[in-house]
């Protein structure tokens, strides 16, 4: 990918790398992911809405009361994949994040695990967030590494209880 359509703004630079083995086959886990609506279900205090004219654009509500209260209390986080390839086992997925707070991007990747019927996620990210001090955009990526740990352990959890 080119890197010089990466967006990028003003704020605090997060980057983190959330990385997890889930009891998953490649394309489960990979269904999952670019699942938009579906994330609603497994990233806490997240509501996702997708663009009924364009699958690829889907804006995430994240914060108290996302999923009840939808954008009254919540951070609006718009995205575009702009990149899907998945090829037997492996998969990748660039997701742009256009604004308003986090502007940057997401890299989704899936690959074998250490087993049969297991896979690999990496969820790589880096946004600006407006208004962040730099003094904190170190700790900010701690968190949401682990937040996201957390949350693909969830997916896989749903993942199991629906089949």
């Amino acid at each position: 990918m080119n890197d010089e359509h990466i967006p990028t703004g003003p704020g605090g630079r997060v980057v983190f790398d959330s990385v997890r083995e889930v009891a998953m086959t490649p394309q489960a886990a990979w269904d999952e992911l670019v699942d938009w609506a579906g994330h609603s279900a497994w990233v806490p205090l997240t509501h996702v809405e997708v663009d009924p004219n364009d699958p690829a654009r889907f804006t995430a509500w994240s914060g108290p009361g996302a999923a009840r209260w939808g954008r009254r209390l919540s951070l609006r986080d718009e995205m575009v994949a702009v990149e899907m390839t998945f090829n037997e086992s492996r998969g990748r997925c660039r997701v742009h994040k256009l604004g308003p707070i986090l502007v940057g991007f997401a890299d989704l990747t899936v690959t074998p695990g250490s087993q049969v019927g297991h896979t690999r996620i990496q969820w790589h990210e880096e946004v600006h967030v407006k208004f962040l001090p730099r003094l904190f955009t170190v700790i900010v990526g701690k968190l949401s590494a682990a937040l996201f740990r957390s949350a693909l352990g969830r997916m896989e959890r749903l993942a199991h209880r629906q089949h």
